[in-house]
């Protein structure tokens, strides 16, 4: 039996059906009373009342019931769930960037330190670095790693030299510099259920250290919820040959590919001693994006209205979309994408230039354009 095919609504350890209950109770009643009852007669009312009492308090059995398993778990209860494997729910993240640090004055002897913590801001907003460096004669541009001083989603999408104010000048007599040389990404809200649960049904496989995939796979994802994804197998040489001691990590985000910072963290992570097996190395990387368009032109059946069908075609392709976006290994076939897009009052659907594509399972099928156009209308 596959438990991911079980519905929540099929899991009971009482029947919490209610036309159940009222009729078991009315023939209890009628049996050690001798009475048959009439929907009127005052008795029929109260254990109208009583079944409907009694529905309630089963059902509330039975949800207690599921909250005691993962699959169906949800806020408080599935965190004790966590704890039971040593699983917390991940917090709010901030989101990463690489600060660049210049100087165009002459420094001789003079030399500019860059401690941890220094802070540069756009806006109100406050990034700060989570290294140091020094600049010097030698050295007149230095990028440090940096994270944003308020969690979550707001530090994320900034343009590439948007953040450029000092907050606190680091030379009384030199000037410095700085600005972002990426877009700050990787700052998330606090882990959703559905992502919780899939790392708490890994988290057996921490018990052991690096090595099996699912425990490659369970460590990555416990580095940031923005992951999304991952796929873990040996990495391959220029003629496609496996390299053997050496595993390839391969990330995928709620924003798509994951950042160089993000891509670091988790490195990071997997190479550190309690968790990577000694002979292995760990590289971490970005999937290949496999890019692909889609042009449709819909046909549309006579009593159709052509506004209300490209509506609905194009809620159809976002929600069709959303199921692919996250995932890794996912082909693009063309006759998924008509089944998608042949929404009420589509009589066909024509793509013009989309062949079946096969997308590797460290690959992404990205689809970088899209377009519906209405075609002909017929009777059908």
């Amino acid at each position: 039996m596959d438990l991911k095919n079980l519905k929540r609504e099929d899991i009971k350890v009482v029947n919490d059906d209610l036309a159940a209950i009222l009729s078991e109770t009315i023939a209890k009643y009628e049996d050690e009373s001798g009475k048959t009852l009439q929907p009127a007669h005052i008795e029929r009312l109260l254990i109208n009342v009583y079944a409907y009492r009694e529905a309630l308090a089963r059902q509330q059995m039975n949800e207690a019931y599921r909250q005691q398993h993962v699959r169906f778990a949800t806020g408080t209860m599935l965190d004790l769930c966590g704890d039971d494997v040593a699983t917390p729910r991940l917090v709010e993240q901030s989101a990463l960037t690489t600060l660049r640090f210049s100087c165009e004055a002459k420094l001789s002897s003079e030399q500019v330190f860059i401690p941890i913590g220094t802070k540069a801001s756009v806006g109100e907003l406050v990034f700060e670095t989570t290294a140091s460096a020094t600049l010097s004669s030698s050295r007149k541009s230095v990028e440090l790693p940096a994270k944003c001083t308020v969690p979550g989603l707001v530090g994320n999408g900034w343009a590439i030299g948007q953040i450029n104010t000092l907050v606190n000048p680091l030379h009384d007599e030199i000037t410095v510099s700085v600005m972002n040389g990426t877009i700050p990404s990787g700052g998330v809200v606090i882990e959703s259920d559905d992502a919780y649960r899939e790392r708490i049904l890994l988290a057996l496989e921490a018990f052991s250290v690096g090595g099996p995939k699912k425990s490659y796979e369970y460590y990555a994802r416990r580095v940031s919820q923005a992951i999304v994804d991952v796929h873990v197998d040996n990495d391959v040489d220029s003629s496609g040959n496996r390299i053997g001691g050496t595993v390839a990590v391969t990330l995928l985000t709620n924003d798509g590919l994951p950042s160089k910072e993000l891509i670091a963290k988790v490195k990071a992570e997997l190479n550190d001693d309690s968790i990577r097996p000694l002979c292995d190395t760990v590289v971490v990387r970005a999937p290949n994006a496999v890019e692909y368009q889609v042009a449709a032109v819909l046909d549309l059946l006579d009593t159709a209205n052509a506004d209300d069908v490209l509506v609905a075609a194009e809620k159809a392709w976002e929600i069709y979309q959303a199921g692919r976006f996250s995932k890794l290994g996912v082909d693009v076939v063309p006759l998924e994408v008509q089944m998608a897009l042949k929404v009420s009052g589509v009589y066909d659907v024509r793509i013009d230039g989309l062949s079946h594509i096969k997308v590797a399972q460290n690959e992404w099928a990205k689809c970088v354009g899209f377009r519906l156009t209405i075609g002909e209308k017929t009777n059908g």
